[in-house]
């Protein structure tokens, strides 16, 4: 790293101007997970392709960097930068679904208003999914730009990887892992954190439950076996499930449904079948078979109703320690552009990061706040987004320089 690219100089050259306009277009193009039963998005849906091919690619194309760009299974790209002559590595994830904030009145305009109303009196970039996946983005192209621009020669290897996962699975993780030589000794997965540092996460398994029945019409119930009734036995014997043990960090495992849909749906039927859908939460060295097998046994014979049990997608936990390289090179990179250090957070959500910490690489999670609720407004901080982009660049610089 030569004297004119210290990180801070070179974080000072970020282009704001282009990452705020690049981020209000692509805060307008759809990538959201339609509402309704099917909450899984395949990587190759219509609406992820266009994006990622057709508004994401030209856009890395133009920064001059197309030769360092390839194409990962799945619809996803992966971004090559640095001279390889160090065995140092990152890997900087971002992701295309949107999964959250449903019901914006305007979700794709990517108007910049004052958020004062939301908590932030301050320019904000407004947009369903600007907060969980297209801040990222737009931080990517400009912390790519800069790097070209000032033709900044990293002794490392950087990866920028466009993610796909929509299926609540590491499918898409695995995917570009595979491709990765050398493998990364971090990562950072850039998301909707509040500038936090979530060193790590719960685990989650689907417990797809089916439960069938016979239909009748709903002015002789007796003549049938309805499955509304077959499913609320199943959640009264679901709620007794007490699973023993918890982790001092992460918390509790826990056994919940979060989806039933019947099946037909007619006027005045009473349905045939219920399927549910259970969230398992899973601690570090969960089996996953036996957390299939403990729902299975909670719900024992449902007679006169036919059951299947099967193992739907799951996420590994996560968890990575403070004293990691990696965080150490984060947390002081927020501390530049901060005067502080950040906080740090354990979710209880499932994230992507227990894709990576499972195949041996840590990962983390960092980036802007902002969004109102999982299904209300969301929105991006103009400065978060700009400090966002400086505190990975002096990342990269300091592990990778």
């Amino acid at each position: 790293m030569s004297s004119q690219h210290q990180p801070q100089d070179l974080a000072s050259k970020l282009d704001e101007g282009y990452l705020i306009d690049v981020l209000t277009e692509l805060a307008k193009v759809p990538t959201e997970v339609p509402l309704g039963a099917e909450t899984f998005m395949e990587p190759d849906d219509p609406k992820l392709v266009h994006y990622v091919q057709n508004v994401l690619r030209p856009k890395i194309v133009a920064l001059g960097v197309a030769d360092k760009i390839s194409d990962v299974p799945e619809n996803q790209l992966l971004i090559r930068y640095g001279d390889g002559t160090s065995p140092a590595s990152l890997l900087v994830m971002v992701y295309t679904p949107i999964q959250h904030h449903n019901l914006m009145d305007e979700p794709f305009s990517g108007k910049i208003a004052n958020g004062e109303a939301f908590g932030y009196d301050e320019p904000c970039v407004f947009g369903q999914g600007v907060s969980q996946v297209k801040a990222h983005h737009a931080v990517m192209l400009a912390v790519l730009k800069v790097l070209t621009e000032q033709n900044v020669r990293l002794s490392g290897t950087l990866y920028f990887a466009v993610n796909n996962e929509g299926r609540s699975s590491h499918w898409c993780t695995e995917q570009i892992l595979q491709t990765l030589d050398p493998k990364p000794d971090f990562c950072v997965l850039l998301r909707g954190t509040g500038m936090r540092i979530s060193l790590g996460n719960r685990g989650r398994v689907d417990v797809n439950v089916d439960i069938k029945g016979k239909a009748s019409h709903s002015s002789a119930p007796g003549a049938g076996l309805s499955a509304i009734e077959g499913a609320n036995e199943f959640l009264n014997r679901l709620k007794k499930l007490q699973l023993p043990g918890s982790h001092p960090i992460l918390g509790r495992r826990h056994a919940i449904a979060y989806q039933i849909v019947y099946e037909p749906l007619a006027p005045h039927t009473l349905p045939e079948t219920a399927r549910i859908r259970v969230d398992r939460r899973l601690l570090p060295g969960d089996d996953l078979d036996q957390a299939v097998e403990e729902v299975r046994e909670a719900i024992g014979d449902l007679s006169p109703y036919e059951v299947i049990v099967s193992r739907g997608t799951h996420m590994w936990p996560a968890l990575v320690d403070p004293q990691h390289p990696g965080v150490q090179a984060l947390t002081e990179a927020h501390r530049k552009i901060y005067s502080g250090a950040p906080e740090t957070c354990y979710g209880q959500g499932t994230f992507d990061a227990g894709g990576p910490c499972a195949a041996g690489v840590p990962a983390v999670m960092y980036g802007v706040g902002g969004g109102e609720s999982m299904l209300g407004e969301d929105f991006a901080p103009v400065r978060q987004v700009a400090d966002e982009a400086r505190v990975l660049v002096h990342t990269i610089m300091s592990l990778l320089g």
